[in-house]
């Protein structure tokens, strides 16, 4: 709602004549410095998404190895061994995904937000 406020202002503003060099060149520094904000903490998240991501594929290449170790060292119980260890790594696959998911609406939320406050600012700025 903000944004189409402010759109609206400033077509106005262009209309009459009142669009000044000051505000002009406002609407472009404001757009550059909002997503400048929003790309730098998706950025963030989603440098934290890939961490967690590459600590998790460490830990599942732990995992296997281990089930490997195990069922080599008692061929009786492998395929047991190898069940449990297929079974936990669906559940931690279903939880890595629920995460990365999370993790993206996070960034895109976050590479939004100094958009939204920046329309909100300037659609209450532009009304007086």
């Amino acid at each position: 709602m903000a944004a189409q406020e402010v759109v609206a202002a400033r077509l106005e503003l262009a209309r009459s004549g009142r669009l000044n060099l000051d505000e002009t060149a406002l609407m472009g520094m404001e757009k550059l410095q909002a997503v400048g904000e929003g790309a730098a903490e998706a950025g963030r998240i989603l440098t934290a998404a890939g961490d967690r991501a590459a600590r998790e594929a460490a830990e599942e290449a732990r995992l296997a190895l281990d089930t490997w170790s195990r069922s080599a060292a008692d061929p009786a119980a492998a395929a047991a061994v190898q069940a449990a260890w297929l079974m936990g790594g669906w559940l931690r696959a279903a939880d890595a995904a629920t995460a990365l998911t999370a993790s993206m609406l996070e960034a895109q939320a976050a590479a939004l937000e100094p958009v939204r406050r920046a329309a909100v600012a300037n659609a209450k700025r532009l009304k007086r």
